[in-house]
């Protein structure tokens, strides 16, 4: 069934896919017809974009041309600032050489005025010493005179010659005081003289440098006079020229901004001319191109629907036939389930039958281990009697001990042949739940034998290996009693296992008699009921088979039909759709030639302007270049020479100033030097010795008159 249901799977997956697969072909059908709406769309939309690049450029081109000419006024200002520049730095320079010539004049005045104080303050001071001679004269007279009546009165002689005496003296002291004033009064005199003398060539010196200094000032003032007011004239007319030069720059760069904007109205026409050939193209294209469009999407959800429908036929009944396999499965399942229950029940009726068969083998082995239990609580009492007589019967103790070894093989032989027996069952060609619990019972009784076993003879050896040790040291005293009772237990333990050996065989060979009759009943039964079962489920496999198989070759060619009649309407839609759009190209394209018309003719309207403005403003920019350098050069030619004819006075000015100073001043300080060396003080100093000297001889001639 599961194939079945493979092939009706892989059959709707191929239908789901086809019909899953038709929305995006006539989507990608869809977006055909939308591309080529969309594609003449895009060519009218990319119309205007063209249009404001191309004539966007030219404006660019157009408001990037440079209407700007270099303005020669700055240059006007800057000789301006020149010319002023140079009156300053000829009233600085007339300044300079005015301090000069005016300072020429202050000096002398000043040293002449302290020449003048320094010889009244000298020859005031000569004029005092010599009054103060006079008053010494004065007084030294004075004092001879009496110092000769005194000395008169003292003399011894007559009156007559005492007197004469006397008049002689006086006559002597009136002489000499009256040519002392008169050398002090001559003294005085010239030193008045002198002082009027230095006084004039004073007044003389002062009077040259002053003259000398106004001459100066005045030739400086005549010099630099007319050319700053020269200067200054032309400062203002270079002003004014550059004005009426910024004039015409600012006229002549309107008139290029409005050719410049001439030329932007040409390309703002040139825009709407264009605009009038594009906007005709939304009225016209877009209308054709939104009805094909529209019939066209139409037509692809018609067939969408049309094709929708027989997808969905087709599936139907491949889900029909689902539903047949999911009812016929049902069915199946049901049959495997009653099968599967009648064989539950025989191998449930084996089970039982071999649990009946293992419980009187389980009997024979329960006794078999009774036995083997009371042998070995016999092996224990001979071991209480032998121990007394072990020393007397060491050989027959190692006999006891073969003999036990001999019983234990026995019982290993048995336990070896029981799983021989267990091993002939045929197992592997039966059901495993019909064997395996017969199998497990026999195998658990096995084990038990071995471990009772393996207990006895594990309690055996023990006993025996304890009851040699003690039998070694008295073996020679009850070796005949020993020998007795163990040749006694040995024939008993013999006999005993061979009764136990062949009880355990036969039952184990019953057994498995039994359980293989039961086995091979079961098996029977079972092999019947698993027969009559698949051949149920195969009559139910062929009715859906029959359903199947024809639509290995019905579902393929429905498709393929499906899919031409899907491939021919998408191609009938697309089709009507090229058709309107290739209508629109057409439109668009004797546009787009008109518009390329157009925008070339402008552009080449647009690049002459721009040629014929740029020369315009090459031949603007110089001619007011080359007026303003032939104004400017005369400007400054004739501040040049203001300024150089001017200065070369006021240096000379200067110069003089400079250089006639030492000459001017040098009377003036010969008179210096003059009264630095005493000129007033010698006569004083010479008439204080000279009055000395006569005073001094005065005094001598009085005594010898006296005497």
């Amino acid at each position: 069934m599961n194939d079945l249901r493979a092939t009706v799977a892989k059959h709707k997956a191929a239908v789901e896919g086809f019909g899953s697969g038709i929305t995006p072909r006539l989507s990608t059908a869809k977006g055909e017809v939308e591309a080529l709406a969309q594609g003449v769309v895009e060519q009218v939309a990319a119309l205007r974009p063209s249009i404001s690049g191309k004539l966007g450029a030219l404006l660019t081109q157009v408001n990037a041309a440079n209407v700007t000419l270099a303005d020669p006024s700055p240059r006007f200002n800057a000789l301006a600032t020149e010319v002023k520049g140079h009156q300053q730095a000829l009233t600085a320079a007339s300044t300079t050489a005015r301090t000069k010539a005016e300072a020429l004049g202050q000096e002398a005045t000043a040293k002449s005025q302290g020449l003048e104080a320094q010889a009244k303050s000298s020859a005031e001071s000569s004029q005092g010493q010599l009054t103060a001679l006079q008053q010494q004269v004065t007084q030294k007279c004075d004092a001879d005179k009496k110092s000769f009546d005194a000395k008169l009165a003292k003399r011894k002689g007559s009156q007559q010659e005492t007197e004469a005496r006397r008049a002689q003296g006086y006559a002597l002291i009136d002489q000499t005081r009256s040519q002392l004033t008169q050398d002090l009064t001559g003294v005085g005199s010239t030193i008045a003289a002198a002082l009027a003398a230095v006084l004039v060539r004073l007044a003389t010196s002062r009077d040259a440098a002053t003259g000398k200094s106004t001459q100066l000032t005045s030739t400086l003032d005549g010099a630099v006079k007319a050319p700053t007011s020269a200067l200054t004239a032309l400062h203002q007319e270079i002003l004014k020229a550059g004005t009426t030069t910024k004039d015409a720059h600012q006229q002549q760069q309107s008139a290029l901004a409005t050719q410049r904007k001439t030329l932007v109205d040409q390309l703002m026409a040139a825009a709407a001319a264009a605009a009038g050939i594009v906007d005709p193209l939304d009225t016209q294209v877009a209308p054709s191109l939104t009805a094909g469009k529209t019939q066209a999407d139409g037509a692809l959800d018609t067939l969408a629907k049309t094709i929708g429908g027989q997808v969905a036929s087709v599936t139907a009944q491949l889900t029909a036939v689902e539903k047949l396999i999911d009812q016929v499965q049902k069915q199946v399942e049901t049959a495997i389930n009653t099968v599967s229950g009648t064989i539950d029940g025989l191998v449930q009726g084996a089970l039982t039958a071999v649990e009946t068969i293992k419980a009187p083998l389980k009997a024979t082995l329960d006794a078999a281990f009774t036995t083997l239990d009371t042998m070995v609580a016999t092996i224990s009492a001979l071991k209480q009697q032998v121990m007394a007589l072990f020393e007397v019967l060491p050989q027959k103790l190692e006999q006891l001990q073969t003999l036990f070894q001999q019983i234990v093989g026995s019982l290993e032989s048995l336990l070896e042949r029981a799983m021989g027996l267990l091993e002939a069952i045929p197992a592997a060609d039966l059901p495993k739940p019909l064997v395996n619990p017969a199998v497990q019972g026999i195998t658990q009784v096995v084990g038990q034998i071995t471990t009772q076993l393996g207990t006895l003879s594990s309690q055996v050896g023990t006993q025996l290996q304890t009851v040699q040790k003690t039998i070694v040291s008295q073996v020679e005293t009850v070796q005949t009693q020993a020998q007795t009772q163990i040749d006694t237990a040995t024939t008993q333990a013999v006999t005993q296992m061979g009764t136990l050996t062949q009880s355990i065989l036969q039952g184990i060979e019953q057994a498995t008699a039994q359980v293989g009759q039961v086995i091979a009943a079961a098996v029977t039964q079972i092999g019947t009921v698993k027969d009559q079962g698949v051949q149920q489920i195969q009559a139910m496999k062929q009715q859906v088979a029959a359903r199947v198989t024809p639509l290995d070759t019905q579902v393929p060619q429905r498709l393929e039909a499906l899919d031409a009649q899907v491939g021919s309407g998408i191609d009938a839609a697309v089709q009507a759709m090229q058709t309107a759009r290739d209508s629109a190209v057409g439109q668009v394209t004797s546009a787009k030639g008109r518009l390329d018309s157009h925008l070339g003719t402008t552009n080449t309207s647009v690049a002459g302007g721009l040629t014929s403005l740029e020369k315009a403003r090459a031949s603007a920019e110089t001619s007011l270049t080359t007026q303003a350098d032939q104004v400017l050069a005369a400007f400054k030619q004739r501040a040049e020479g203001l300024k150089s004819g001017a200065q070369t006075q006021v240096d000379s000015i200067s110069t003089q100033a400079t250089g006639q100073k030492p000459q001017l001043l040098s009377p003036l300080d010969a008179i210096g030097a003059q009264l630095q060396s005493g000129a007033f003080a010698k006569p004083a100093t010479a008439a204080n010795g000279r009055v000395t000297s006569a005073l001094n001889a005065l005094g001598p001639k009085l005594d010898a008159l006296a005497s």
